[in-house]
């Protein structure tokens, strides 16, 4: 099996410790911040129909996109103790986000193209590599990212 699947399948039946559940929870919570600050500095209103019937289909295709697909192939890669390799990661992550609405992706949002957007997405995309980098596992990464896509499409109208 070539080492890139090899590292994939390890990161996906490694499951987080307690340590780890813990740092990822820690830099969630850092996400989130970073996110309210982007929405209060850009000025972006609550969605007012946010838990409509449709928001569990929400939550569970948002499980497998954008978070567990872009952390295998942002991150799913990288092995416990490989940073420079997670600042590559990391860089190729955020400009992912711009890349799409320059080639017409459907998921693509123009909010992608918005600096302050971008900040937070570099802010997720740390915290992502992070806990890949520091624990192994691929999964603390994608909760962190699910946790954080799922606010965001929930509570605004994008």
């Amino acid at each position: 099996m070539n080492t890139f699947l090899a590292t994939m399948l390890a990161g996906l039946r490694k499951l987080p410790d307690t340590r780890a559940a813990i740092e990822a929870l820690v830099l969630f919570l850092l996400v989130i911040a970073s996110g309210a600050a982007f929405v209060w500095g850009a000025g972006i209103t609550l969605n007012p129909n946010a838990f409509e019937a449709n928001t569990m289909m929400l939550w569970a295709s948002t499980f497998l996109f954008p978070s567990l697909t872009e952390e295998l192939v942002f991150r799913g890669w990288l092995r416990k103790g490989m940073n420079l390799p997670a600042l590559a990661a990391l860089l190729a992550f955020v400009a992912w986000h711009p890349f799409q609405v320059f080639v017409g992706l459907p998921f693509a949002q123009p909010i992608f193209m918005d600096w302050r957007f971008l900040s937070v997405v570099a802010v997720l995309g740390l915290a992502c590599s992070i806990t890949r980098v520091r624990s192994g596992s691929i999964w603390p990464g994608v909760i962190l990212h699910w946790g954080t896509v799922v606010i965001w499409k929930t509570l605004f109208p994008y």
